[in-house]
């Protein structure tokens, strides 16, 4: 390594955090649309993980989730039972409520996502060395920090915040 490569990157380190999580993202796409899902959206792995926990997950417990709007979960559901990743039934419960179950397209996303993200891995730990890919862990760890809940609550304000600003005005 020369003294040049030690210096760090004239981009600040969020910035640099942007860039690697968009580059995460276009490989993960680049894998999947290789896997025969290019109709990937962001949330559509979240949202079919959460449903993959419990055959009685509702559109409520989704949003509840993912700390935004009913109507905003209806919305993403509504995308992924568009592209049959997901069938609706009548909850048991509530005749308001409906009840989300994975298509088996959803499984076979749900398992060629787990495949990419480890693909993207290795190549990133061929790529790095061992020693340099536990730096990252290690860097990440620091910047998560040991509060978690703040986090959480963070992304639901942001969540809350596009969602309500994605809703007609009248």
């Amino acid at each position: 390594m020369s003294a040049d490569d030690a210096r760090p990157p004239h981009t600040p380190l969020g910035g640099a955090l942007r860039q690697a999580w968009l580059g995460y993202q276009r490989l993960l796409d680049e894998d999947l649309a290789a896997a025969g899902f290019e109709d990937r959206g962001l949330p559509d792995g979240r949202v079919l993980r959460i449903c993959a926990r419990s055959p009685e997950v509702t559109i409520s417990a989704i949003a509840r989730e993912l700390g935004m709007t009913r109507q905003g979960a209806a919305k993403l559901v509504a995308g992924l039972r568009d592209r049959g990743y997901v069938t609706l039934d009548p909850s048991p419960d509530s005749g308001r409520e409906k009840r989300i179950t994975l298509t088996p397209r959803a499984q076979e996303y749900l398992i060629a996502h787990r495949a990419a993200a480890r693909a993207i891995e290795q190549r990133l730990r061929d790529r790095l060395g061992q020693d340099a890919y536990q730096g990252l862990f290690l860097l990440l760890e620091a910047l998560r920090g040991e509060d978690q809940p703040r986090m959480r609550d963070y992304i639901r304000r942001a969540t809350r915040a596009i969602d309500d600003a994605s809703e007609p005005s009248d």
